[in-house]
C-alpha cells in the first residue's frame, strides 16, 4: 500500500471501525425491523448516485458541446462505475439502477416505497431537494445526511467528492453490507431475495471493481497536493461520521417502534 492509501486508511480507521461494529444490525431482528430499515436507508442510497453523478459531471463532458474533459484515466474511471450503479443487470437480464432495484426489494418485503416515490416525484417537479425533504416529512437525522452530502456535491471540489464517494461510501460497503447480508441469510432465509441481490451486488462491484477505482480516482485527483489530500481525508472523515449518525437515527427509530 503507498504511502498516500496508509494515510487514509489511519485517518478513516476509528469512524470505520465504529460502522462496522454499530448496533444497529442488532437491532434488525424482526421483519418490521428490516422494512423501517430500507424505508430509511432508501434515501441514501438516492443520494449515493447523486454524489456519482456529480462526480461524473466534474470529470467528464455531459453536456453538448462535447469537448474532451480533463483526465481520460479519471473519464473513464468514473464512467465505469456510473455504468454499474446507474445500468447494472439483474439475475433476469434486465437493466435497471441500484436506486430502481433498491425500490423493488422494499416492494418486496412489504416496505412502504411511498416516501421515496413522492420524494423523485417532486425533484422531477422541479423542486429543490431540501423542499422536496420538507415536504414529504422525512425524520431528522436522514434530512441531515442527505444535507451533508450537498454540501460536498455544492463544495464543488472534485477531490473531496471522489473521497466522500470513495472512502465514505465504495470502500466501506463490501465489509458492512456483508454483515446484513449474513443476517438476512440467518434470520430472515427467502424474505428478502431482491434485497439481498442488491446487497451482493454492491459487495461483488464494489470489493472487486469499484473500490478500486475510486482509490485510484481520489489518487489522481489529488495529484501528489499535501492540500488536497488533506482536504480529501477531511471529506472522507466526515461522510463516515455522517454514516454514523444515519445509522444512529434508524437504530433509534427501530427502538422506538419496539424492535
Amino acid at each position: 500500500m503507498n504511502s498516500a492509501r496508509t494515510s487514509f486508511s489511519d485517518a478513516i480507521a476509528a469512524p470505520r471501525q465504529a460502522l462496522l461494529q454499530h448496533g444497529l444490525y442488532a437491532r434488525l431482528r424482526t421483519v418490521e425491523d428490516m422494512r423501517l430499515f430500507m424505508e430509511h436507508h432508501i434515501f441514501a442510497v438516492w443520494d449515493f448516485m447523486s454524489l456519482l453523478k456529480a462526480l461524473q459531471g466534474h470529470l467528464t463532458c455531459v453536456q453538448p458541446p462535447w469537448i474532451p474533459t480533463g483526465n481520460a484515466r479519471t473519464r473513464r474511471l468514473v464512467n465505469e462505475i456510473v455504468l454499474g450503479e446507474e445500468s447494472d443487470i439483474t439475475p433476469d437480464g434486465r437493466t435497471v439502477s441500484h436506486f430502481e432495484l433498491y425500490l423493488q426489494a422494499m416492494e418486496e418485503a412489504g416496505a412502504n416505497t411511498g416516501q421515496a416515490l413522492a420524494f423523485v416525484e417532486r425533484l422531477g417537479g422541479s423542486s429543490d431537494v431540501e423542499s422536496a425533504l420538507a415536504a414529504i416529512e422525512v425524520p431528522d437525522f436522514v434530512v441531515a445526511f442527505v444535507r451533508h452530502t450537498f454540501q460536498v456535491i455544492h463544495g464543488g471540489k472534485p477531490h473531496e467528492i471522489a473521497s466522500a464517494f470513495t472512502y465514505g461510501r465504495e470502500d466501506l460497503i463490501p465489509d458492512m453490507f456483508g454483515e446484513l447480508v449474513a443476517q438476512l441469510q440467518r434470520d430472515f432465509p427467502g424474505r428478502f431475495d431482491t434485497f439481498r441481490y442488491y446487497l451482493d451486488r454492491h459487495i461483488e462491484l464494489d470489493g472487486d471493481e469499484h473500490g478500486e477505482l475510486g482509490r485510484e480516482m481520489v489518487e489522481l485527483l489529488c495529484d501528489g497536493s499535501a492540500t488536497r489530500q488533506n482536504e480529501a481525508r477531511a471529506a472522507a472523515v466526515a461522510a463516515l461520521e455522517a454514516r454514523l449518525s444515519l445509522w444512529d437515527g434508524i437504530a433509534a427509530q427501530i427502538a422506538t417502534h419496539g424492535g
